[in-house]
């Protein structure tokens, strides 16, 4: 999905959740607001945080990278309405959008 897109999705009534994959200092230096913090590498290991699998979701890293390896996860194990935020948090970024730190 693109940054200007999913902006546009978070003013909506269903809002797609959206996971943040990045570490811990990358989130720290800011991220999209109501954004869920899970470190890729806890992905698995914290599927407490995770919807429904057909809930919309939304997967953010810093270039995409994460979040396309992230999305690949989420569809072996049957989530069905999962994206990657195109470009990542470097995307939105450039793109002007409102960032929380």
């Amino acid at each position: 999905v693109k940054a200007a897109d999913l902006q546009a999705e978070l003013g909506a009534d269903a809002k797609p959740l959206i996971i943040d994959l990045r570490n811990d200092e990358e989130f720290a230096g800011g991220y999209i607001e109501g954004a869920v913090h899970v470190p890729i590498q806890q992905l698995l290991a914290d599927m407490n945080a995770l919807p429904a699998k057909d809930a919309a979701v939304v997967l953010v890293c810093q270039s995409g990278h994460r979040g396309g390896i992230g999305l690949m996860i989420l569809n072996m194990l049957g989530w069905t309405n999962v994206r990657n935020l195109g470009g990542g948090m470097n995307a939105w970024v450039a793109a002007e959008l409102p960032v929380v730190k």
